[in-house]
């Protein structure tokens, strides 16, 4: 099933309605956790967020299962490591997926992170919350296609096809006043799309 959206310029954008994915953001720089938690919210994500580890395994034991974890190192109460030990060791949450933020980034982290399985692990400051939300939806294999309706007599829209269709093994051909719709997917390489055109 597809619903329909547009977008600023007017253009109708199709993309795949699925359930969202729910995040466990656990950071106690507050300023940090308001930024991951807009950022997470703005990609559809269903957004939790504690302030240390003693927080978010509290909200795990009350019931509300993510698909992930996102947490920091150093927090008081019970740190980041702290908290994926006490997941490892209870069997209701030993499988879900954590991701480790890092202010330091230092060898012996990313070390203790990869003993602990962690699924990655973001040093900050190198490392863009776009770019989190990013490798974070690619781990839990969120579909990042849209497709976009484009008016062959607007602007470039007859050359672009034309390129296009040249990359393509069966030509997309059609009756003037049609549109043709572009599926961009989302690749594991930063702001790269494949594109494919459907007539």
């Amino acid at each position: 099933m597809n619903d329909m959206e547009q977008d600023a310029s007017g253009a109708n954008v199709k993309g795949a309605v699925q359930k969202k994915q729910k995040i466990l953001i656990v950071d106690d720089d507050q300023l940090l956790l308001g930024t991951y938690a807009a950022v997470f919210r703005a990609d559809g994500f269903d957004v939790h967020a504690v302030s240390n580890g003693e927080e978010a395994f509290a909200a795990l034991s009350e019931g509300d299962t993510p698909d992930i974890v996102f947490t920091g190192i150093m927090m008081p109460k019970m740190g980041g490591f702290e908290l994926v030990e006490k997941m490892r060791a209870d069997p209701r949450f030993a499988k879900i997926p954590v991701v480790i933020s890092s202010h330091r980034g230092i060898s012996e982290d990313k070390d203790r992170a990869e003993k602990l399985g962690v699924s990655d692990f973001i040093v900050q400051g190198f490392t863009t919350p776009r770019e989190v939300v990013r490798r974070i939806e690619l781990m839990l294999g969120v579909s990042r296609k849209f497709r976009i309706a484009v008016s062959l007599d607007r602007f470039s829209a007859s050359a672009l096809i034309e390129i296009l269709n040249k990359n393509q093994t069966s030509p997309c051909v059609s009756a003037p006043g049609e549109e043709i719709v572009l599926e961009l997917e989302g690749t594991p390489e930063p702001d790269k799309f494949r594109v494919r055109i459907f007539c």
